[in-house]
């Protein structure tokens, strides 16, 4: 699932072994650049900068993905996804998935040409989740008593200082069912391809009488 995760946390990028910003001018031949997405997805400034730059770089003829993520926010996933389904116009960009590549880890990867994973990679759980905690009881308890003045009826909506009306239930699964659907009907259309792909190359091999295996 995309997480909607209020935590502190960050996207850990580096550039490995082939291409940074900084070498660009003093390194010579053809590269492929390297990005890292580790940790949850919190952001995606940096992710978005980089691909931009491999991107527009001529020397670099190819982009690997690297992903260890479990996911996080469903805005940055949805942003670096577009990216990719971007620069895949002007160039091959290769997931590779790491010890894990769930939710919107996976999501961005199903952006890119195609997905080279290990057999015990963690990935799928497509969906989105919402998850909060509610201080309703402790405050009781020690005897605070908050006081909220909202402009509009769903301001305060997920407080953890109160317990959440069946109104705003619904108003949020219709929000989660609706950017699940939005990750659903992109990641269909990619696979979907990769379905096409691998059945007309099963189709060659049986053409040829070679032995099919995907």
């Amino acid at each position: 699932m995309i997480s909607v995760i209020i935590a502190s946390s960050s996207i850990v990028l580096s550039l490995m072994g082939l291409v940074s910003s900084d070498q660009s001018d003093i390194m010579f031949g053809e590269k492929v650049g390297v990005v890292e997405l580790n940790g949850v997805i919190a952001e995606s400034r940096q992710i978005l900068e980089q691909i931009k730059a491999f991107r527009d770089n001529d020397s670099v003829k190819s982009i690997v993905l690297r992903i260890d993520s479990p996911g996080g926010a469903v805005g940055p996933s949805q942003e670096i996804y577009r990216e990719i389904r971007k620069t895949i116009k002007v160039k091959k960009v290769i997931a590779s998935l790491g010890s894990i590549a769930a939710s919107g880890g996976y999501y961005i990867a199903a952006a890119a040409d195609g997905i080279v994973s290990n057999p015990g990679t963690i990935t799928g759980s497509i969906g989105v989740i919402l998850g909060y905690t509610n201080f309703e009881a402790l405050f009781e308890k020690i005897g605070l008593s908050p006081v909220v003045i909202k402009s509009g009826e769903y301001k305060d909506m997920a407080s953890p200082v109160r317990k959440m009306t069946d109104a705003e239930r619904a108003e949020v699964l219709k929000q989660k069912e609706l950017e699940s659907k939005q990750m659903v009907s992109n990641i269909n259309t990619k696979t979907k391809r990769y379905r096409d792909i691998i059945s007309f190359r099963k189709m060659q091999d049986k053409v040829n009488n070679r032995e099919t295996n995907y």
